[in-house]
């Protein structure tokens, strides 16, 4: 049977032990975002020693009960509690963010040799997010921090061994946190991510990497109701739809963008977008085309509740977050679908459920639209 167990690790070190007696565990993994943990733990029971002092947190899994895997992006800090003194049973709830957090505990400083500009470290046009990202974190490890942790690319190439690409100047003001660093350059379309190890780091190119597709091949993951699947909330709306769109962008930009295909039930809506970095008609129409593609059709949000006691297809075995996989869309039909993220929560009771937050391919082309124009707004 599926299950999840916690074990203690020492900061940057070697296991302390199991922790064998959790009250509930709650875990959910987020595509190119930290990771959470929430657990609770009574401070009677076996292994809350191991607890009392600073630690990291691993999440393990397994499918008989024999032997257990800790996911590679299953490393917390231990780094807020909450509890009554008062309680009789001395119950603790834990929030762990992922070990990647650490990144918010070093900072951007000035290049040794060039001056900042307007107090911001600044990069050339020809910079990319992966040498951005490894000068940090290179710098930072050179004045003693993150020394726990490592990465699989380097300022030339990707985790794959794939040149960097896009290219992008930016400034990044000085004191700012890596980790709001790396979620910037996730934000503009310059890299994807995710740990790959307790303390490591992967990162690759955008959409390449992390967006496995799992709808190919001699078994793909099919997550079937009843099976796999126990519930598929779904939560439409048309509040989004448009047909006309007024862009906006710097100076004297101003453009009018009208999708003349299938006509809206109300007719005619628009919608105004001010994007500042655009600086001519062409990216501006680009933006309103690409804003309407969507804009004409339902949205919705998908949630599949998912069942481990007789699923064929599991989580963290054999689907993760980016995943294409095949589950419950439209009427009830199987339909490709990218996995956004995995909640799984264990009761006391040894049960673990949990729920997917499913994308269609609208959302895909949302976020290539919105990295695009952030990526706009962002050039010095």
């Amino acid at each position: 049977m599926f299950d999840l167990r916690l074990v203690a690790y020492d900061p940057n070190g070697a296991r302390r032990g199991l922790l064998p007696h959790p009250l509930s565990i709650e875990v959910a993994w987020s595509l190119n975002d930290l990771p959470a943990l929430k657990f609770a733990y009574s401070a009677h029971a076996v292994g809350a020693e191991l607890i009392a002092t600073s630690c990291e947190i691993g999440v393990q899994w397994t499918v008989d009960g024999n032997t257990w895997t800790e996911y590679p992006e299953g490393r917390f800090l231990l780094l807020h509690r909450v509890g009554d003194q008062l309680d009789p049973a001395a119950v603790w709830r834990f929030d762990c963010p992922s070990y990647l957090w650490t990144l918010r505990k070093a900072v951007v400083y000035p290049h040794a040799t060039i001056a900042p500009v307007n107090q911001q470290r600044m990069f050339s046009s020809s910079a990319t997010g992966g040498f951005i990202l490894h000068t940090l974190m290179t710098e930072a490890q050179s004045r003693g921090a993150l020394n726990g942790l490592t990465w699989t690319f380097t300022s030339s190439i990707d985790t794959a061994a794939a040149s960097w690409s896009p290219f992008m100047g930016m400034g990044i003001p000085l004191g700012t946190d890596l980790l709001s660093v790396l979620l910037k350059l996730v934000e503009f379309g310059l890299l994807d991510f995710r740990l790959s190890g307790a303390r490591q780091l992967s990162a690759w190119k955008p959409n390449t990497g992390v967006l496995r597709d799992r709808t190919m091949g001699s078994f793909p993951v099919i997550l079937h109701g009843g099976c796999d699947i126990r519930a598929a909330p779904d939560v439409g709306t048309l509040k989004d739809m448009a047909s006309a769109a007024y862009v906006v962008g710097d100076g004297e930009v101003r453009q009018e963008v009208v999708n003349v295909g299938t006509p809206l039930p109300w007719g005619r809506w628009e919608i105004g977008m001010r994007q500042p970095g655009l600086t001519d008609s062409g990216s501006a129409h680009t933006a309103g085309t690409a804003a309407l593609v969507t804009a004409t059709t339902e949205r919705v949000q998908r949630t599949r509740e998912i069942t481990t006691a007789e699923a064929q297809w599991l989580p963290l075995r054999d689907y993760r977050p980016g995943d294409l996989i095949l589950a419950l869309g439209n009427a009830g039909a199987p339909q490709p679908l990218r996995i956004r993220q995995v909640t799984l929560s264990r009761t006391v009771r040894g049960v673990v459920v949990g729920n997917l937050v499913l994308g269609d391919r609208f959302e895909d082309h949302d976020l290539r639209m919105a990295r695009l124009l952030a990526a706009l707004a962002a050039r010095p």
